[in-house]
């Protein structure tokens, strides 16, 4: 992977092809790879279809780093997704300690959406209490 220069989006084109056989696959380590390949390429807006397509999929166990990632998107179309991972600790956040950092990612992935539907997903977290949307929530003085 240090062969990969940073941003230079020299390996796209492959990458999504492995993305692709990852999903086929349902090929968890593939997956990874693609993940944290993809990042050190370039990830951009021709990535967004192979998140959509995994960031539920309960095949892996990668979805604190797609959440990560689908951040930069702002995208609508992972609000409701965001909703189930924020909801689902037992199948989509295993590994959170008691900081929740996936829930937190999902949450500040929520905020940079920004849209009706998600700002009603954000209300509908605050209202659970959780001490760690709050804490989310009070980077944007909320």
């Amino acid at each position: 992977m240090d062969s990969i220069s940073d941003g230079k989006k020299e390996y796209k084109s492959q990458i999504l092809d492995f993305f692709e056989d990852a999903i086929q696959n349902s090929d968890s380590e593939k997956l990874n790879f693609c993940i944290g390949v993809s990042f050190r390429d370039g990830i951009d807006s021709d990535y967004i279809s192979f998140f959509e397509r995994t960031i539920l999929a309960d095949w892996h166990e990668e979805h604190e780093d797609i959440v990560n990632i689908i951040y930069q998107f702002k995208d609508d179309r992972f609000s409701n997704a965001l909703n189930e991972i924020a909801l689902n600790e037992s199948k989509f956040r295993k590994y959170d300690t008691e900081l929740e950092s996936t829930l937190r990612k999902c949450v500040h992935a929520l905020k940079a959406i920004n849209s009706e539907n998600s700002n009603e997903i954000l209300a509908n977290l605050r209202k659970t209490k959780n001490p760690n949307i709050e804490l989310a929530l009070a980077m944007y003085n909320e």
